[in-house]
């Protein structure tokens, strides 16, 4: 060995032969520690990536969710995004907002995370836009019915007939339409006919018209049935969550004994065509996130269940449930439909007999008592939201020999009278002075009081309603200077606009009403005719005629 051949053993027992010149061996060293230092860097920053081969530019993935699963979502979007490529950014989105939100082009998601398949097929139907899954379902929550003490019901259309039942809308929200889809489901099984279930959409639209809260969303009715004691539809999520965070709270939740409607979370490729695919492929990283054990975690933790519906552990929850499953979903496009004619506020002229003929003796009061009672009972039904007004006719009755004059203005029924009170109490007694029996006598101006309220209503249409005018009266038209019934329906016809339809509704009172001009005349217009006998059937009379539209609306 040489003299200047020095070789030594280091502490892991690896040989070094010392370079015979100290500037070579400083170059050698130099070498190696750039090399452990790149390294060390390459694997900071594989480990960072996640990527073997690295990210390069990272990937912002933006996601619109159903309020209620944001917080649960962005937890595991954050830990994707540090596993990942990808920079997921969550945001909550109101049902009713997705659709404007899903067609800002560029601006648009790349994901959506819906609270249900029904939804987001409706959804991007309305937006003219293909359903693309990238999962059918990421969680799953039961509907629910929660209040402190929630009477048990059978079906769906129990549920729906509850006294002071608040629910979201069912065009916005799954926990709005899941009243419709477990009753639909009950129909196609053969438990309900279609009838009770469009009776049963009816009393609850009309309700809650009458109740619909002006922050309505999940929280706001809890909150409602907490401190007001009404039931609620809502999920088990979000009831869990309520009950987590209140407590003390005396809620509790239940399901109709046949089953119920759960909702499964799908996961949708909102994004347009130039980032389609990278939005499946993010899609897909944050579904097995969610499939992981982190994810499923959180998702429990936040009170959702599994895609399968496994009751949660612990027994928290309604435990086991009965899912009820719908084949067809254009059963819930004509359910929505129907609804959608519900939810327009009703704009009406009410036309109501004083003729002499309305004195006469009608059981136990006069058929001017029958219609004061039938109409105070039919007030009682009307949304608040509802504007209504009043004439009452016969022949020569108001200004310049007209037959009909006003008894109070067309406003909503919620309004503020010049008296004090509300509208709907202004009107009633209205309605009690113009049907007193000082106000009686003369014959039936029925044609030209007709004409006269259509011609009223389509004056001072309103787009945002649905304009009417309801003919009552007990007979027939006896005024000699007024024009024929077949005038009468000619120029009904003649003034007829699409733009702005107004129906005529007549409602015979005993059986003296001519019953076949009434038919005529509610026939010439779209409407349709009713008789009343008693006071009882008023409210048949009325709900009636607001389920003619529901049915001419599912056609």
């Amino acid at each position: 060995m040489g003299r200047h051949d020095v070789v030594r053993a280091d502490e892991f027992g690896f040989e070094h032969r010392r370079a015979t010149s100290g500037r070579r061996a400083g170059w050698l060293w130099g070498l190696g520690a750039l090399i452990v230092v790149v390294a060390l860097v390459t694997g900071v920053v594989l480990w960072r990536t996640g990527a073997v081969g690295g990210c390069g530019d990272r990937t912002s993935v933006a996601i619109a969710s159903d309020p209620a699963m944001t917080g649960a979502l962005r937890t595991v979007a954050q830990q994707a995004s540090a596993d990942t490529c990808y920079d997921f950014t969550v945001t909550g989105v109101a049902g009713a907002q997705v659709p404007g939100e899903l067609t800002r082009g560029d601006q648009a998601p790349d994901l959506w995370v819906a609270d249900s398949q029904i939804q987001a097929r409706r959804v991007t139907t309305q937006v003219r836009r293909e359903l693309s899954l990238v999962s059918p379902s990421i969680a799953t929550s039961p509907t629910v019915i929660v209040g402190e003490s929630v009477p048990a019901t059978e079906t769906w259309v129990d549920v729906m007939k509850l006294t002071d039942l608040r629910t979201g809308s069912p065009i916005d929200t799954s926990t709005g339409d899941a009243p419709i889809v477990g009753a639909l489901a009950e129909v196609n099984d053969g438990n309900l006919t279609q009838k009770e279930l469009t009776a049963a959409m009816t009393v609850l639209a009309v309700q809650q018209n009458n109740a619909r809260l002006v922050n309505d969303n999940e929280g706001t009715r809890l909150n409602f049935a907490n401190t007001a004691g009404v039931p609620v539809i809502t999920t088990e999520q979000q009831y869990l969550l309520f009950t987590r965070t209140h407590p003390g709270s005396r809620l509790e939740a239940t399901v109709p004994a046949g089953g119920t409607v759960q909702l499964d979370y799908p996961m949708v490729n909102t994004a347009g065509a130039a980032r389609r695919d990278i939005a499946a492929a993010a899609g897909q990283v944050l579904v097995d996130q969610l499939s992981s054990p982190a994810g499923q975690q959180a998702l429990t933790e936040a009170g959702y269940r599994t895609p399968d519906g496994a009751p949660l552990p612990a027994g928290a929850g309604v435990g086991k449930v009965r899912v009820l499953q719908l084949d067809d979903p254009t059963q819930v496009d004509k359910a929505i439909r129907q609804w959608q004619v519900l939810g327009v506020p009703i704009r009406t002229l009410v036309v109501e007999d004083t003729s002499g003929s309305m004195a006469a003796a009608a059981g136990g009061t006069t058929r001017a008592g029958l219609l004061t009672d039938a109409s105070l009972t039919g007030l009682k039904l009307f949304p608040n939201n509802t504007m209504i007004g009043g004439w009452a006719f016969g022949i020569n009755k108001g200004p310049n020999g007209a037959d009909w004059k006003w008894m109070s203005p067309i406003r909503r029924l919620d309004a503020a009278a010049a008296t004090g009170g509300t509208h709907r109490e202004e009107l009633a007694a209205a309605v009690r002075r113009g049907l007193a029996p000082s106000q009686l006598g003369g014959g039936t101006g029925l044609y030209d009081t007709t004409l006269a309220a259509f011609k009223e209503v389509q004056k001072n249409y309103d787009p945002n309603y649905s304009n009417s005018v309801i003919i009552m009266t007990d007979g027939q038209n006896e005024d000699p200077n007024s024009l024929t019934l077949q005038q009468l329906l000619a120029t009904l016809k003649r003034l007829e606009d699409p733009a702005r339809p107004v129906l005529v509704l007549t409602i015979g009172i005993s059986d003296d009403a001519d019953t076949e001009a009434l038919k005529a005349i509610a026939a010439a217009t779209g409407g349709t005719t009713y008789v009343a006998k008693t006071p009882a059937d008023i409210q048949t009379v009325f709900v009636d005629a607001i389920q003619a539209r529901v049915v001419a609306a599912g056609r």
